[in-house]
């Protein structure tokens, strides 16, 4: 619950503050289905992966283990120490930095993959062009992109109950040109429309 002293929602504070409470229902310990399947189709190739708002690294060590060298980025410090303990004792290839998910350019690495599990749909708009053209950078031409994201979050005259502001069309148009829509998949997540996108760096 917000209160006067509480940090603003989204920031570094924030996120941590969430995690040192324990209050992180969207970090729960279960890689999606539709990250299980991408990985098993073999349609990504292997290579370095990004994990995108990893948390504690749930999809980053699944990866790992799955023959990808992992980068996950968040701004929680307490998840990523989490990740990176874990990674450490099953002696995996994953990595995780403390950094902006919108700025990538202390990383110097090609990736083949990358995911997104929530992480954009929580950035103000204004950031969501510097995301697309920062991951572009990133990815190597035919590297794969899955996000997943909320819709948009309902007015609070129609009921809104606060949460990320989620993603709209023209969140998803700030791919265009440098990605290509695959597919996406619609559903529901408790109140909220949400989507899982598949993309594919031109």
């Amino acid at each position: 619950m917000s209160t006067p002293n509480s940090p603003e929602r989204g920031t570094p504070d924030w996120w941590e503050a969430r995690y040192q409470s324990g209050e992180i229902p969207w970090d729960s310990g279960i890689v999606p289905p539709e990250v299980q399947t991408l990985v098993a189709s073999g349609m990504a190739r292997r290579g370095w992966a990004l994990d995108l708002g990893c948390g504690s690294g749930v999809s980053s060590r699944f990866l790992a283990q799955h023959g990808f060298r992992v980068v996950g980025v968040d701004l929680a410090l307490s998840a990523l120490q989490r990740a990176g303990r874990a990674a450490q004792d099953l002696a995996l290839p994953a990595y995780f930095c403390l950094a902006d998910v919108a700025d990538l350019c202390f990383l110097s690495i090609e990736a083949t993959l990358a995911l997104d599990i929530g992480c954009l749909h929580a950035l103000p708009p204004e950031r969501r062009v510097v995301y697309a053209r920062s991951l572009a950078q990133r990815l190597a031409p035919g590297g794969l992109y899955l996000l997943y994201g909320l819709g948009p979050a309902p007015s609070a005259e129609n009921g809104g109950a606060g949460g990320p502001p989620g993603l709209a069309a023209q969140d998803v148009a700030v791919f265009v040109p440098q990605f290509h829509l695959r597919w996406a998949q619609h559903g529901r997540d408790r109140e909220r429309a949400s989507t899982w996108y598949l993309f594919e760096r031109a």
